[in-house]
């Protein structure tokens, strides 16, 4: 196997020469089949395990998903789950990708005949981990929209899809990513046919260059997007998944394709430089990125299944350094002198850390974390002298258990005379920062999710089967009849226009085919400050 390269003596030239390869039907090749099966039941094994502690640190962490409220659309539970194990292969596959065109730019040596054997692996196989990462991208695009929209993935049509690519910032970025990732794919697999000492370091760092840009992009939708410092967060965790990156697709790329001799010695070492400075660069970032989003530590925290995770994880950063201590102290020498079983034993132990600290490190971006109290209730404030919930509140219960009925439809004229806010309806599990859906429409009515400032995006989704209209009612508008707006929403379908330049309070209705349909009436609340 792979792992087990430094520990194989060199072949002589003409054992490489005269030994046949075998084409599975020789003694060679049954050998080979058997290496072969024993490899896939180890990837599955682990591929198995890492979904298992997934879902466990999920429900530890209070990350598991969760029917959506009563009366909103929900995507499923292959949507709930599918998506955390997505962002689980796309972080995985990003992080062998990074680390084998780390091996080739940064690690091994340069040649005069050109680029090593070790190094021709990597890029070929940096080639198929990115093509994977590719994949495992556009699952998590069509998840994410399927739980945007609130609609399960089979209900999701082309053109629903096509469009969250085009309007939400989700898509583009999504777009974007898979064009480096389409660079990633082609570079690798070009250098690694014609391979070139004069082009190969400038192209692997271009081709690490364009990897690492491909990873930004998924921090913007975790914690640090919502955090009130927003900025510096984005920032800290870019440097903390980074760091993390280089440090575990270094160490498991030479595993892969390290050689010994004077390679081994020589890539290794540099790796432990690089590995010194990763774990710097961790440490604090991970400390900065956990006080930047929730805020210094207070007794609050206690049995937050957050900082569960958060515990859980730092106990495998610091069995990582004290691993990487003894790397140091014990397995550079001997790999110097000849004896590197120990350092392998010791490194592929490292990376089964390393994996489940990446495996807990996406349920903790999944898991709510822990929020200091609000000073006052959030939504529009009760009139005075009113005695029930602000606006977005949850309506209260009354004695047998039902719901009261306020909030539920849509504001009456009697209210907008008196000057109250309109309601603006709790949507949880359909708020997602950028990927909100301002107006969502089921088969019984409107759902308005929120305040929009003036000439602000409006996004609506559809998740019926029968088309809409979002056809204002004040005449004071632009449009043809004077209303303020008046947009076709077929079913099945994501569209999105711009909200009036006034602020106001902009009552509307759906009038397919010019008739107006009973329960659908809301009002879109536009605020200069939501």
């Amino acid at each position: 196997m792979a792992l087990s390269s430094l520990d194989r003596p060199p072949s002589s030239p003409a054992q490489s020469r005269d030994t046949p390869r075998g084409d599975g039907g020789g003694p060679s090749g049954t050998p080979r089949r058997a290496a072969g099966r024993r490899r896939a039941l180890l990837t599955a094994g682990a591929l198995a395990l890492a979904v298992g502690v997934l879902v466990v640190a999920l429900l530890v962490g209070g990350g598991a998903p969760a029917p959506s409220p009563a009366g909103l659309p929900d995507a499923g539970a292959v949507t709930g789950w599918g998506l955390p194990v997505a962002h689980l292969a796309v972080r995985s596959l990003a992080v062998l990708t990074i680390g084998q065109l780390v091996f080739v730019a940064l690690l091994v040596p340069a040649t005069r005949t050109g680029p090593s054997a070790g190094a021709l692996r990597a890029l070929r196989g940096s080639a198929w981990t990115s093509a994977g990462w590719l994949v495992a991208e556009a699952v998590a695009l069509v998840l994410t929209v399927s739980t945007v929209y609130g609609a399960p993935v089979s209900r999701l049509s082309t053109q629903a899809v096509a469009a969250a690519v085009t309007e939400l910032t989700v898509g583009r970025v999504s777009l974007a990513v898979a064009l480096l990732l389409t660079l990633v794919t082609g570079g690798s697999a070009a250098l690694a046919r014609r391979p070139s000492r004069r082009t190969r370091a400038g192209a692997t760092l271009l081709l690490l260059t364009a990897a690492v840009a491909a990873v930004v992009p998924g921090i913007f939708a975790g914690h640090p997007a919502a955090a009130g410092n927003h900025v510096a967060a984005v920032m800290v965790l870019s440097v903390h998944v980074l760091a993390a990156s280089l440090w575990v697709g270094g160490l498991t790329a030479l595993l892969l394709h390290g050689r010994r001799g004077f390679e081994s010695v020589t890539v290794v070492r540099r790796f432990s430089a690089l590995a010194l400075g990763c774990v710097v660069l961790l440490v604090l970032s991970g400390v900065g990125s956990a006080l930047l989003v929730a805020g210094s530590p207070s007794w609050s925290w206690v049995g937050e299944g957050w900082v569960r995770l958060l515990a859980a994880k730092t106990v495998l950063l610091v069995a990582l350094a004290l691993m990487g201590a003894r790397h140091r102290r014990t397995t550079l020498p001997a790999l110097s002198a000849g004896r590197p079983r120990a350092f392998v034993r010791l490194a592929a132990g490292e990376v089964v850390v390393m994996a489940l600290a990446v495996t807990v490190s996406v349920a903790l971006g999944t898991s709510a974390a822990p929020t200091p109290p609000a000073p006052a209730a959030t939504g529009a404030a009760a009139p005075a002298g009113s005695t029930g919930p602000a606006a977005g509140d949850p309506a209260p219960e009354d004695p047998a258990g039902d719901a009261a009925p306020e909030g539920d439809g849509p504001v009456s004229a009697s209210e907008q005379e008196r000057g109250d806010e309109p309601v603006v309806e709790d949507m949880s599990g359909h708020d997602h920062g950028d990927l909100s859906v301002t107006v969502l429409v089921d088969a019984e009515r409107f759902h308005v999710s929120a305040a929009v400032r003036p000439g602000q995006p409006v996004t609506v989704y559809n998740s019926s089967d029968v088309d809409a209209t979002l056809t204002s009612v004040d005449g004071t508008g632009g449009t043809a009849d004077g209303s303020a707006f008046d947009v076709d929403v077929p079913a099945r379908t994501f569209i999105s226009f711009e909200a009036p330049d006034q602020e106001g309070d902009y009552a509307f209705v759906s009038r397919p085919g010019g008739a107006e349909v009973d329960g659908f009436a809301d009002t879109l609340p536009v605020r200069a400050d939501p």
